[in-house]
């Protein structure tokens, strides 16, 4: 079959699938063509762009695999957060970096399952990514790095150059260049553009040596644990075949399933012409030939295949210089990034699965010493027990309290080194405070376990205050847009009731109508381990004063925000709650007055219904309501608060309300007459 030449650069995407894509097609946007337009733009570009296109036009035999050959790259991890779920730890990239050596090994037990007219093509491609150990000034690292950054999400255009600039400013190993021909960078973020999973570059000279030149993973398609799934797991490999060449099987389109993509190809004579497939159609033909749908390069759920062609088209352009990837298998380079040898032990360093905990709860704590490290000597101050010779850990901490925790890790018999994590471990009390709780910061010392913030912004200031003379300060003025500012409350005994009132006063003004900023309350009913949102206020609510600089809030610059959704499984001993800030642009927040209780706070009544009957509860389809009293309004509430049905009549008494097309879960009735109100709450279940 003849085949066509196509385009030897592109950007190249893998589209976001769904989890559960075994049982329906994945979601896909297109966004190459419209990158590569704007790549065309750029003169320099397009003459490395029509250059290497003819170059390769005239040499497009491609030349036979080597036998036996195993060729080593270097790869660096940047996980670029901004302390979220996408800060991934150690073990996700570890899981990442082997499912994509078994892949391109051909390991995987399901090649197995290979249809039988492919199964003699399945291909070893001979090649291994192994996780440097050198930086780029010699500093011995562990093959990862660390960036706290707002462009961690990027969910507008495809764009990475925010994300590369922020890894060479202010990453935790080396910052300047990690050359694309000495390592492979991965950037894990926790976004990477609209509905995508990964992607990536074809090899070009345009690039030299920067490290534009490797690859976006989202955080929940790297690996196949932590935040990802074994599905997820295959989009490394996907997009190392484009960094090293191949098109997808249906060719140069990044959208399957076009009629077109029937007449183009991916310039691999054993990859028949296919339409691109979505799904797991063994007994896909449209274009002619059966496709071969279990490709890596195709967008199905059960990709588990290179071909031979495609090995022999990888290995070209890795022993090719265009792109700078034949440097990265050199003995030298090997040298230079530490892969040649076994590392040194050079480090010891520990996570634990919480750093904020309750009296009672064990902690897990992890060795990341590098590199391979003999024996381990933990002290956990304040936990029992307070020390251990395991590799890793557990420690239960009985009193709550600040705590140290420090491990010496050995590389040897007279090699070992120790890392001491000061104040590491908050314990608060399992038993919270009982209500009711009022804070209005006129007495606080913001210094104790009490508040506990991930960014030193958050203070105590006398600028302003809704009453009294002080107030909550944050400090979002003149800070990057996208910047989360989390501050997290002590834990609080809501277990006497099924509902309680929460409220708070806040004062913010934009600077301009482009800011954007957005404040949530969220809840935990186990300590901080699990969090769900309660209350979002967008900037449009947000905003208390006209735009303006330098804000300061007089007594009229005052709202108040009330949570009506903490009911139910939210009502235990260890309620926790957390401010959780996104910066736009705008000017400084301030919050005072924080109330929880048993009673409304909010300034209306709520005691003018003496008896009331709701049944029955739990509820299936009809839910009751009689009152002693007349009402004339009543309002189902979700436990977000939004409302989901309304029924507003004069002088009611009675009230049938159909709940059939609730979702499973907990609701509030709010009963109103005037300005009188009265909250109730019910189960929906099957």
């Amino acid at each position: 079959m003849k085949k066509s030449v196509y385009q030897f650069f592109l950007f190249t995407i893998f589209i976001f699938q769904t989890p559960s894509f075994l049982s329906q097609s994945p979601q896909h946007s297109c966004g190459q063509h419209i990158v590569l337009k704007e790549l065309l733009k750029n003169d320099d570009f397009k003459a490395y762009y029509d250059q290497e296109q003819k170059s390769f036009s005239s040499n497009n035999q491609i030349s036979a695999p080597k036998s036996s050959v195993l060729h080593k790259i270097p790869v660096v991890f940047h996980i670029v957060h901004n302390n979220g779920v996408e800060k991934i730890d150690r073990s996700q990239v570890l899981d990442a970096l082997e499912k994509l050596n078994i892949d391109l090994r051909a390991l995987r037990p399901d090649t197995s399952t290979v249809d039988s007219l492919f199964k003699p093509l399945i291909a070893d491609i001979e090649v291994e990514f192994v996780l440097a150990t050198k930086a780029p000034d010699g500093t011995c690292f562990s093959g990862i790095t660390m960036t706290e950054t707002p462009y961690s999400y990027n969910n507008g255009d495809i764009n990475g150059s925010d994300q590369v600039d922020a890894v060479m400013m202010s990453n935790d190993v080396f910052q300047g260049n990690w050359p694309g021909n000495q390592y492979l960078n991965v950037f894990v973020c926790g976004s990477v553009g609209t509905g995508i999973a990964g992607y990536t570059y074809y090899p070009s000279g345009f690039f030299g040596n920067a490290m534009n030149n490797g690859i976006w993973l989202r955080h929940d398609y790297c690996g196949s644990i932590g935040t990802a799934n074994p599905s997820a797991s295959k989009t490394f490999v996907h997009e190392v075949g484009h960094w090293l060449n191949l098109p997808h099987t249906w060719g140069s389109t990044n959208e399957p399933g076009l009629a077109s993509n029937c007449s183009s190809d991916d310039g691999v004579a054993d990859t028949p012409n296919t339409i691109g497939s979505q799904w797991c159609n063994y007994n896909e033909t449209t274009c002619g030939s059966v496709a071969n749908i279990e490709n890596h390069m195709e967008y199905t759920p059960c990709r588990k295949m290179f071909t031979l062609g495609q090995k022999a088209r990888m290995r070209t352009a890795l022993n090719s210089s265009t792109g700078g990837r034949s440097n990265l298998i050199t003995p030298a380079n090997h040298f230079a990034t530490g892969i040649d040898t076994t590392a040194p032990f050079c480090k010891a360093d520990f996570f634990a699965n919480r750093y904020i905990t309750c009296t009672g709860d064990s902690l897990y704590f992890q060795d990341y010493s590098y590199h391979n490290p003999i024996s381990w000597n933990w002290h956990f101050e304040g936990a029992n027990p307070d020390s251990s010779i395991l590799e890793n850990t557990y420690a239960t901490y009985p009193l709550p309290g600040v705590f140290d925790v420090a491990l010496t890790a050995t590389g040897d018999s007279t090699n070992y080194l120790t890392e001491l994590k000061n104040d590491a471990i908050i314990v608060m009390d399992y038993n919270g405070e009982q209500l009711p709780y009022y804070e209005g910061f006129e007495n606080i010392n913001f210094n104790t376990p009490e508040w506990i913030s991930n960014v030193g912004n958050w203070s105590i200031t006398d600028e302003a205050a809704y009453n009294g003379n002080y107030s909550l300060k944050l400090e979002n003025d003149g800070v990057a847009e996208g910047t989360k500012h989390i501050l997290e409350s002590k834990t609080f005994d809501l277990s006497d009731s099924t509902k309680v009132f929460f409220n708070f006063k806040y004062a913010f003004a934009r600077k301009n109508n482009s800011n954007n900023e957005v404040l949530k309350l969220l809840a935990s009913n186990d300590c901080g381990k699990t969090w769900s949102l309660r209350k979002i206020i967008q900037y449009s609510q947000l905003t208390t004063a006209p735009d303006q600089n330098n804000f300061i809030p007089t007594f009229s610059e005052w709202k108040e925000a009330t949570v009506t959704s903490i009911i139910g499984p939210l009502c235990v001993q260890n309620f926790r709650f957390k401010f959780e800030f996104q910066s736009g642009g705008g000017n400084n927040l301030y919050i005072d007055n924080i109330n929880i209780s048993y009673e409304n706070t909010t300034g209306v009544s709520k005691s003018f219904i003496s008896e009331i009957s709701i049944y029955p509860n739990p509820t299936n389809d009809i839910l009751n309501v009689v009152s002693s009293n007349s009402f004339s309004k009543i309002q189902v509430l979700d436990m977000m608060g939004k409302e989901v049905l309304m029924k507003n009549e004069s002088n009611m008494k009675r009230a049938v309300i159909n709940t059939s097309f609730l979702d499973n879960g907990y609701y509030s009735i709010k009963i109103s007459q005037g300005n009188q109100v009265n909250f109730y709450s019910f189960i929906k279940v099957n």
